[in-house]
Order: C-alpha cells, then structure tokens, then sequence
C-alpha cells in the first residue's frame, strides 16, 4: 500500500503584501479554500500554487533553493507555480511564473469596498466572479486532487433572498403633501402614459382610478386604503408560493435624515477649518427631503412583526442614519431587535445612501448581523462584481450581502421604465449567472409594488418561479448567511492510501453548526477527479465535469481507481 499523503488544504499559498492580505483572505473566502502563508517562514515545498501581488520576487530566493536540482532533484514542471496577480517587481528567473490579465489585489478591493458606479461598462457581468473563475481554471490544473467548497448550498443550484423595504404602510397616515400627492399624479397621469404604451391594462387602468377614489375615503376614516392592503397581499401571495422574505422597517417615523453631499460638505469644512460642529451642521443633519422621512411608528405594529417572525419570515432596519453614525446605526438596531426578540439583525439603507468605508465599520459597531444596501438604484447588476456575501475589507463579523434586482431600477419611471415583459428578461440573465457560479441572488420589491397603480408583482412571482425551476434555495438572509459561515468555517483535508481515499470535514466553530429544525443545507464539497476512476463513495454524490461533488460530512470515504 502507498504511503498516505495529507495536508491538502495547505497546497496553495499566499504571499502578497501587507496591505493586500485583507482582500486575499477575503478572496480565499470567496473561492471556498483555506489561507496559507504570507511570509517568508511559510513559504515551503508543499505548495502546489502560491499567489503573489505586491511583493519583490527575490524574496521568493529560499523557495527557490529548495526545489534545486542540487538539493532535491526536481524537474522544473515540479517547482510550484508562482500566479502573478498584480504587480511584483524583482526577477528570478528560476521560478515558474504565470502572470493572471488583472490586478485581482486592486480591483477586488475596489469591488468589494467602493462597487462599480452603474454607468461603468458591464455591470450586468459579476465581475470578481469571472475573475475568480480565472483563477479557478489555474488552481484546477495546478493543483492534484484539488478540493474547494464552492458557493453552492447541497442540494439546490444557488440560494436566493427575498427582500422588501417597508418605506410606507398606508397612504392614510400619511399628511397631503409630496408623496401622498404624488401617489395621485402616478395613479393619473403616469399611469395613462404607461396604459397608451401598453405597460399597464385597461382593467389595471380602471382599477387604479377606482382606487384614488378609495383611498380619499380612507383617508376619511373609511375602510383600508391601497397601500394598506399592499403588506397583506404581499404575505399572502408569499405563503402560496412556500416561500418567506425578509422585510426592512423604519425604524424612527418621521426623520429624514442627512444627505451624504451634506455630510462630506461638513467634514470637509471640519478638516479644512479644524473649526467644531455648530448649529448649521446640528440643522444639516435633518436636510434630505422631508419625503425620505416614514410616517410610520414601527412600536405600533408589533403583533405584525410577531407574526412575521413565528411565520418564518424576517424583519430587519429600513435604516435612516445608520450609514454615518454608530449611535444611530445602534439605535435603530435596537429599536427593532427589541421589538422583534432577534439580536441578528440586517439593515438596508433607505434611497441606499452609503459611503465606504465607514458606512460599513458603522453597521459593524451598531450590533447589525449583515448590510444589504450595495447595490443600484437605476439599474440591475454587481455592484460588488460578485454574487456572494463578503465581509468588507474593514470589518470582522458584518456581512455584506450585496443588491442584484430592484423593481423601481427596473420599471420606475425615473430609471429603466420597462414593461412587464421586459423588466423578466433583464433580470433573467442576473439568475443565469448564479445558475453558473452560485452565490445568493437579492431581489428587493417594495410593498407597495404589488398593488396600484404598479403592478409589478407579476414579475416578482416570474423571478421566484425561475428561481424555483433553477433549483434555488429560496431562504431569508438571516439562514442564507448562516449556511455561507459555516461553509467559511469548514476545514476539508484529504488523505489517500492506496485505493482508499478519505475527506474529512471539521467546522472549526461548533457553535456555529445550527439547530436541525433550521433546515439550512449541508455545505457541498467539490473534488476534483475524473469521475470514472471513483468506484464508491460513502455518501450520496453528484458528477460534474471533471469533479464529484458530495455534501460534508465528518468522514466521506472513496474507493478510486488507479494512483492518488
């Protein structure tokens, strides 16, 4: 019998520089390995693949010493391969070289904390997710028996979030002003224009006429107005389908908030001046729109969010300052947390203000379990260029789980303005790359969306059956993100003697592991090994190209064929 061989996960290294090793680490996350090296003491032999960026390639003269032919013999297609991924300087031309077409240290770190403005070039394309697949590519051939945990929860093709922003819920409580008038100019007139160009139907039309009349009687005392009705249609239409979403309120009514060209105004002048805070910051803290404030008080609707809780859905902040404040991004953690008995709270910011990076270290300090506000506003795509949560770069526990679809981007007449039709097939293509990658799509569709003057739930529904069709796992975040930190807490390790073949799999936390009634999918291991040679595994197993996939478990054992 052969010897054993062992300690898989340590064969690929890192070996960037210091102020790249937060994005690598956040990388080897994302591609589903282990973090190995980065310094010149563990940098060995046994490493199949080492990536490098931002450093001196002399450094690397030790490494080459060891694979001489004077000390161990080696051929030169032996020597591990040195992946260029950004730039380097130094020469040592008895390394093996191959040098990636971009600068994945720079770019991840612009994806993952700044995002791609929507006017760039394909942001419709997951960018760091193509560019990880690149890397994949390598890694397949590089290294023997290669072992990932892909982005893909057991048993389905890729997870997706159901979510909705809770900007209003009833047209009554609201005073006639901005947007209370403007409901009646997007019921009249706007809707009209969408009716001539055949976005809405002549019933819808006729529906939404009566409506106005109904909602003036509502606003009179009598019966729900349309709005009102929204929430509850939109439950309802979730229940039948089996499937739950997570719901962000506002967390304090009637507070707008500040606008990030005020803030940055202020500390400029503040950097500038060294001068204090005064009464014209204290008043520009208050200066977004009076319509960005909620006419809501969410004390008031706790048996609403008791139900939404034990019916398995999720309420998290609609947040207001959040984005710029840590006591505020506490204080509206805590206003929800308390009402709701959940400490893993999510947040999404309204009209998605934000500015990175301390948007996301406020989020972090405020107690929030995760961030999903990186997304657009007037179209649909990666900001982030991935279809995968990641912590930011600046942050230890906070997830961002990045924005893909919205409804307003979509068929607002601000932004994209499409028909129903249309609006389905722009979106389609966002599940088609999860079908190919994994990760977790986000959708978010207002509340009011669903009933008049918008009709858009239809599209809604079209995008969870696709995603049903896809075989998503269709699960509220607070789940998803659990299944994504157990799939970073996992160890793999490989051994192999003889024909026997053994994966062990060990979460590192098992704090983490979450109770069986949660129902979160088993993280999915993928080896890489011709299927043909693979007699019997001891679990259940799927085939992929060139792969076997198989779900973790303590101990998965295979008969193969042939040498390791």
């Amino acid at each position: 019998m052969s010897e054993a061989q062992h300690g898989e996960k340590r064969r690929i290294g890192f070996f960037v520089s210091a102020e790249l090793e937060g994005v690598y680490r956040e990388i080897a996350g994302l591609l589903g390995i282990a973090w190995s090296g980065n310094s010149d003491d563990e940098m060995s032999s046994d490493f199949d693949v080492i990536l490098v960026d931002g450093i001196s390639l002399a450094r690397l003269t030790e490494l080459t010493l060891s694979y001489s032919d004077s000390d161990s013999g080696r051929p030169h297609e032996d020597k591990p391969l040195i992946l260029v991924c950004g730039p380097v300087s130094g020469e040592n031309p008895d390394l093996r070289l191959k040098t990636l077409p971009f600068h994945l240290g720079q770019e991840g770190t612009r994806l993952l904390m700044e995002g791609r403005d929507y006017t760039e070039k394909n942001v419709s394309e997951p960018s760091l997710d193509l560019m990880l697949e690149e890397l994949r590519k390598v890694l397949r051939r590089e290294v023997r028996n290669y072992i990932e945990l892909p982005p893909i929860p057991w048993g389905y093709s890729y997870a997706m979030t159901l979510t909705h922003d809770i900007d209003i819920l009833s047209l009554k409580e609201m005073p006639i002003a901005r947007t209370f008038l403007g409901y009646f100019y997007r019921s009249s007139v706007l809707n009209w224009k969408r009716w001539r160009a055949r976005k809405v139907q002549t019933l819808e039309f006729s529906r939404t006429l009566w409506e106005m009349v109904r909602t003036w009687t509502a606003k009179a005392g009598m019966g729900q107005d349309v709005w009102q009705r929204a929430l509850p249609m939109l439950l309802a239409l979730e229940k039948r389908l089996g499937v739950r979403s997570s719901l962000y309120f506002m967390p304090m009514p009637g507070k707008a908030g500040i606008l990030p060209e005020t803030l940055k105004l202020f500390k400029d002048n503040d950097n500038d001046s060294g001068n204090p805070k005064n009464d014209a910051y204290d008043q520009a803290r208050e200066s977004a729109p009076a319509n960005r404030a909620s006419f809501y008080d969410v004390t008031k609707h706790q048996a609403l969010l008791d139900t939404l809780e034990d019916g398995g859905w999720e309420a998290g902040v609609h947040g207001i300052d959040a984005w710029h404040d840590v006591q505020a991004a506490q204080a509206e953690h805590d206003r929800i947390s308390q009402l709701t008995g959940q400490n893993e709270i999510g947040v999404r910011m309204h009209w998605l203000y934000f500015q990175s990076p301390d948007s996301f270290k406020a989020l972090e300090e405020g107690g929030f379990l995760y961030d999903a506000t990186f997304g657009y506003n007037e179209v649909v795509g990666f900001r982030a260029g991935t279809l995968q949560p990641y912590h930011p770069l600046n942050c230890q526990t906070l997830w961002e789980l990045p924005l893909h679809i919205q409804d307003g981007a979509l068929m607002g007449e601000e932004y994209l303005d499409l028909n129903r039709e249309d609006a389905f097939n722009k979106a389609k293509p966002i599940l088609a790359w999860a079908k190919r990658f994994g990760g977790a799509v986000s959708l978010l569709w207002h509340n009011q969306s669903f009933t008049a003057p918008r009709f858009w739930g239809e599209v809604y529904e079209r995008l969870i059956d696709q995603g049903k069709t896809d075989g998503a796992w269709i699960a509220v975040p607070r789940d998803v993100l659990r299944w994504f930190n157990l799939r970073r807490k996992c160890e793999v390790d490989l051994s192999i003697e003889g024909t026997h073949w053994q994966v062990r799999c060990v979460i590192s936390d098992q704090d983490l592991i979450p109770p069986t009634s949660l129902q979160i999918p088993p993280v999915r291991v993928r080896l890489y090994i011709d299927p043909r040679r693979v007699l019997a595994v001891s679990v259940p197993y799927e085939v992929g190209e060139g792969y076997l996939d198989f779900p973790v478990q303590a101990l998965v054992t295979l008969e193969v064929e042939g040498e390791g």
